[in-house]
């Protein structure tokens, strides 16, 4: 070998390595500052973006078929709730005071039943209309329509409520 110097084959990419590293090594002034340059900087002030109002989907025209059939399906057991009450409150009277045993009593508390049964149609409306308004806040529709209904049969309801109430409490309840 020249000069002198022999080189064992694993120093030679090491010799390699560092010949081409000596390369990298220039000016140290002409790198770039490391300083926060005035672009860099944080300025001004965010304002928050204003959210869109949720409009929510349409019911669906199924679903608003529907509430109407309850509705009037409601409506209509009210209407005979209503009719059979009068007949109701006079057999009640009659038995008012009576034993429970006594053929009177019994056929009070049966005319109470009936008037239970007939409300519960309604009541089966109200729980139809309380899960198409639940379907449809979770589906993100309309839900005017569904309430409304609700609250309408809820108060023909709770006036059905009352009504039987205050019959049983007359035979004793």
């Amino acid at each position: 070998m020249a000069c002198g110097m022999s080189f064992s084959k694993p120093l030679l990419p090491l010799c390699a390595a560092v010949l081409l590293l000596a390369g990298c090594a220039k000016d140290q002034t002409s790198y770039p500052s490391l300083a926060i340059r005035d672009a860099e900087r944080v300025g001004g002030t965010f304002q928050p973006v204003e959210p869109e109002p949720f409009v929510p989907a349409p019911q669906n025209p199924q679903a608003l078929q529907n509430i109407d059939s309850l509705t009037a399906s409601a409506r209509e057991a009210h209407g005979r709730f209503t009719a059979a009450t009068e007949r109701v409150q006079r057999q009640v009277r009659s038995a008012s005071g009576s034993a429970r045993e006594s053929e009177a009593w019994i056929l009070a508390q049966v005319a109470v039943a009936d008037l239970e049964s007939i409300r519960s149609e309604a009541m089966i409306s109200l729980a139809d209309l309380d899960r198409i308004h639940t379907d449809a806040q979770t589906e993100e529709r309309e839900t005017a329509e569904a309430a409304a209904a609700q609250a309408e049969v809820q108060q023909l309801v709770s006036a059905e409520d009352e009504v039987i109430t205050s019959l049983l409490r007359a035979l004793g309840y």
